[in-house]
């Protein structure tokens, strides 16, 4: 078998569509489908860094497009998302909208809307030109709702805005006028926003976004003991989709070895991609092998060790021990949610109540000591 590891890709989620995806059991794009089809119009996703999330919101963009005009809008790949204003935003979405509603659905929008965003630069539509000394007197909020209303009106659909990147906003005024902006859209528009960690704690009585949200935290898969089965399954499948390849292909030998990757990955998907892939790498560099073997996946797990060791910051170590096994009301705030964003704590749910585990990648580190 070839194996090419550059093909894993940690770092790149999947698009709506692409055959790579693996379903998740429980806590993934089927959940947030089914709630929005269920009449809960605001879905909030959560999670930490590495766990899927831009993944599984573009399978539940794809999943929605049967029964709703669904734009998936992943904002954080043209956009310097520690930058975005709200007008920007909503110019942004309005552009997205009327890009799909012209090359996919081949509606038939009217001059005026094409005009008002072609001269924002958010729509690309060779078709006219620009009348010299028109005036758009839209502000950017109306010419979304604007975009939203004539784009329903035509489709004879809802929308659902698919909506990534919001968690890379730092807290502050900045991530307050986003989510207002999004509170001031239609409410007949179904919302699926990947939310920042920070924005999941302490929040506000009426909501982050609108009344009634729902939050689905993506969370880490168990892949640990006898209940980690099913998790190590899922990431077997997961590296085998990605080379375009069956579980069945690999061999006893290789699938202890992905087992390894897998418990050390804390049920992380990004995290076990990133060690099968530098562990093919330790093995090229020793001895130019196909495959590695235990001692190239403990350089592996090394290397992300000592990515975990520099994440920690004074206090940490403490904190974590102090906390671990609760659901982290005690903890400071502003700590929890650098912990659980990174991945350093993972909240896992245990008889129906979160709990907080430190990642396997993160207890040896904690107990070192030196003299």
């Amino acid at each position: 078998m070839n194996h090419d590891w550059k093909a894993l890709a940690p770092h790149k989620p999947l698009d709506p569509g692409d055959a790579a995806y693996v379903s998740r059991t429980s806590g993934g794009a089927q959940d947030i489908v089914d709630w929005v089809r269920a009449g809960g119009s605001t879905v909030l996703v959560g999670g930490p860094a590495g766990i899927g999330k831009s993944t599984e919101i573009a399978r539940a963009a794809t999943l929605l497009r049967n029964d709703r005009v669904a734009c998936f809008m992943p904002l954080d790949r043209f956009e310097n998302m520690r930058r975005l204003d709200a007008d920007r935003m909503a110019l942004k979405i309005a552009g997205i909208i009327g890009d799909l509603a012209i090359d996919v659905y081949h509606l038939a929008l009217s001059t005026s809307l094409r005009e008002a965003l072609v001269h924002h630069n958010v729509l690309k539509d060779d078709t006219f030109r620009l009348r010299a000394g028109m005036v758009y007197p839209q502000s950017p909020g109306a010419l979304v709702k604007s975009t939203i209303a004539e784009v329903q009106r035509l489709a004879q659909k809802r929308i659902a805005l698919v909506i990534d990147g919001l968690e890379k906003v730092p807290p502050g005024r900045q991530a307050t006028k986003l989510f207002e902006a999004l509170r001031s859209l239609p409410d007949d528009v179904d919302l699926i926003v990947v939310i920042p960690w920070h924005a999941a704690f302490g929040a506000q009585s009426e909501g982050i976004v609108r009344a009634g949200e729902k939050l689905i935290a993506i969370r880490a898969l168990d892949v640990e003991g006898e209940p980690g089965e099913s998790g190590q399954a899922f990431l077997t499948n997961v590296l085998a989709t990605r080379w375009g390849r069956s579980v069945s292909d690999f061999d006893h030998a290789k699938l202890d070895l992905i087992a390894d990757a897998a418990r050390w990955s804390g049920g992380i998907p990004r995290t076990f991609l990133q060690l099968m892939a530098d562990a093919g790498t330790y093995a090229f560099l020793r001895a130019e092998s196909p495959w590695p073997d235990s001692e190239d996946m403990v350089n592996a797990v090394a290397d992300q060790q000592e990515s975990f060791r520099r994440l920690l910051m004074p206090g940490d170590t403490d904190a974590i021990k102090k906390h671990k096994g609760t659901d982290g009301r005690e903890l400071d705030v502003a700590r929890k949610v650098r912990l659980l964003a990174h991945g350093v704590l993972l909240e896992r749910l245990r008889n129906r109540r979160p709990v907080l585990e430190v990642h396997p990648l993160v207890r040896a580190v904690l107990n070192e000591r030196w003299a």
